[in-house]
């Protein structure tokens, strides 16, 4: 099962995970999509084929609908090796903390141990090179 985690803002970064959701479904793949904060660490813990998806708010904050997780993130000590994952950062490079939010989730799952399978990627201001990224993640979860 693939797993696709979402916090967005403006409905963007929603709208982007339930295409690709879409899109893996139509490839007969099980697939789950949710808000981040319906998750919890323990809950990630168990997944092992994750594509998180994360616009950015405010100074490089994570959309409300992330917050719970993020901070639950920040506070654990959960080891994530077992999760195999990537990201995909929403955010405007005209502000100063272009992709914060994305970028923060990003480090914090490696350094919980958690394996980044495809860099992550950063839109700016659209969801420019998310398709790419998204059929490039896929293949490498499709051989996990």
């Amino acid at each position: 099962m693939i797993n696709i985690l979402y916090a967005s803002e403006m409905g963007t970064a929603f709208e982007l995970a339930l295409d690709i959701e879409a899109n893996i479904k139509a490839q007969d793949i099980e697939v789950e999509c949710g808000e981040m904060d319906d998750y919890t660490v323990e809950q990630l813990k168990d997944m092992d084929k994750v594509m998180m998806i994360c616009s950015t708010t405010g100074d490089g904050d994570v959309p409300m609908m992330g917050e719970n997780l993020w901070e639950a993130l920040e506070n654990s000590d959960a080891d994530l090796q077992t999760v195999n994952y990537s990201m995909c950062a929403l955010g405007d490079s005209s502000h100063s903390t272009f992709c914060g939010a994305g970028r923060k989730i990003d480090a914090r799952m490696m350094e919980m141990g958690a394996k980044a399978i495809v860099r992550r990627h950063e839109c700016d201001a659209d969801t420019e090179g998310a398709e790419e990224w998204s059929k490039e993640v896929l293949e490498k979860l499709k051989v996990i």
